[in-house]
This record gives structure tokens, sequence and C-alpha cells, in this order.
């Protein structure tokens, strides 16, 4: 029996340890940087995450379990960002986002395979236009 989702505990335990290492290591939003947006961020999620937290336990049906799928789902999404971050300096942010977000669109939607080719392909290019070109980002080329 669970009382709080596994996927609400993981996102509030991740925007936790930005919010502490942006803080700590960044200097959080005393000065504009590289701490400035991650802080700001991940307060939010952090708010909204346990603010989430709160309503579901308030509606909380009892014998909650963890299903099968939802496991082997949060483990997946683990092992993707993993290897994303492992081949992103290698393969380069373009390639890694592209093939980052066409396993997870098909894991959502295995039906359609190329409009998952397509959106995944329109999504990386314009992410890495607003933070590469705009943003003035510095994305990994890796190979491309």
């Amino acid at each position: 029996m669970r009382f709080l989702p596994l996927s609400q505990f993981i996102i509030g335990t991740f925007s936790l340890l930005i919010l502490v290492t942006s803080l700590s290591q960044y200097g959080g939003v005393s000065a504009y940087g590289a701490g400035y947006m991650p802080t700001i961020l991940s307060a939010f999620l952090l708010v909204f995450t346990v603010l989430d937290g709160i309503v579901h336990l308030r509606q909380k049906r009892e014998n909650l379990a963890f299903s099968q799928l939802e496991i082997f789902a949060v483990l997946l999404i683990i092992v993707s960002i993993g290897l994303f971050i492992i081949f992103i300096s290698y393969l380069g942010f373009l390639i890694c986002a592209g093939i980052l977000l066409f396993s997870l669109m098909s894991l959502r939607n295995p039906k359609s395979v190329f409009m998952n080719v397509v959106y995944s392909v329109l999504a990386s290019g314009i992410i890495y236009y607003i933070f590469g070109h705009i943003l003035m980002v510095a994305l990994p080329d890796g190979m491309w």
C-alpha cells in the first residue's frame, strides 16, 4: 500500500535536489547567473508537486498499490535520461534529444510511429534553436 504516488515523490526529490544545489553552488537568485533560473523553476516545481501530493492525499483511495506498468515506466524514464546524459557529449544535443523524445512519445502512443518521428524532430530542432541561438546556451554539438 502506498500513500504518495511514486511519480510525485521522484519529481519532488528531483526538484529539491536541484533547488539545494542551485542555492549552495550557484548562489541562487542573489545574482543573475547559472543558478538564477534553476532556483526559480525548481522552487515552483517543488511547491506545485507538494500541492499536488496534498490534493492526492485528500482524495486517496484505499489499497493503492504500485502497478507493474508504473514501475516499468518510471524505471524506463530514469534509464532514458541517464543514457541521454551519457551520450549527449558524443552524439550532440539534436540527435540525443530527438532519440529521447521519440522513445518517450512512442511509449505513450506506439501506434503512430511516423508522427512520433515528425514531432520529435521538430521539437528537438525548435528546442535547439531557442536555447542554442536565441538564449545563447552552449549545447553540445557532438558529431553533429
